[in-house]
């Protein structure tokens, strides 16, 4: 299997619409990525801990929206539109540019979360069983901390990206970012 990098530099085509299959309530993600994702969800639960998806498969026009009102949420709040441009691209990916349109990433939380996400959801045994086992379902934490210079979105403990299983665990082991590894194998 060939890995996208789907970011700024590497958009993703204006009318691309992956091959969806439903995860849970609602949510759809790519035929692949969906099925190893209910398999996780599975495995998860037999281990005593309930994992749910707050977001996957997003159209690029979804993204667009989304992206345009955190702008103007920043700039409602006192900011210049550059600033509210910079600070909305640290952790939401420009149209065309995020996994989530793609069909290949979640944003996974527990089901007793509720607001927005942050940073705290690494606190949760969610976190650690993700932390742990995500790996061999074919997910990776796709902005890990400390690597948003490489990644070049803020630390996201919540968004898993699939790879499938074989790179998800050859990334784990070397502990490195999708983009370190494909530069590591040339992919």
């Amino acid at each position: 299997m060939k890995l996208p990098l789907i970011n700024s530099d590497n958009l993703l085509p204006e009318n691309y619409v992956p091959c969806l299959e439903q995860v849970q309530d609602g949510y759809e993600m790519e035929y692949h990525a969906a099925r190893c994702m209910r398999k996780m969800i599975c495995a998860a639960l037999q281990n005593g801990i309930r994992l749910r998806v707050y977001s996957a498969y997003r159209s690029i026009d979804y993204q667009k929206g989304l992206f345009s009102q955190n702008i103007q949420r920043y700039i409602s709040q006192g900011m210049t539109p550059d600033e509210a441009f910079k600070l909305t691209a640290r952790y939401i990916a420009l149209p065309g540019a995020s996994e989530h349109n793609a069909g290949l990433a979640a944003d996974i939380t527990s089901p007793e979360w509720e607001g927005e996400l942050t940073e705290e959801f690494e606190n949760t045994p969610q976190f650690k069983w993700l932390s742990n086992n995500a790996h061999r379902f074919g997910f990776i934490l796709r902005y890990p901390r400390g690597k948003e210079n490489i990644t070049g979105i803020g630390y996201e403990p919540w968004h898993y990206r699939f790879v499938n299983c074989v790179h998800a665990g050859h990334i784990k082991k070397l502990r490195v970012t999708l983009e370190e590894y494909l530069m590591l194998h040339n992919c």
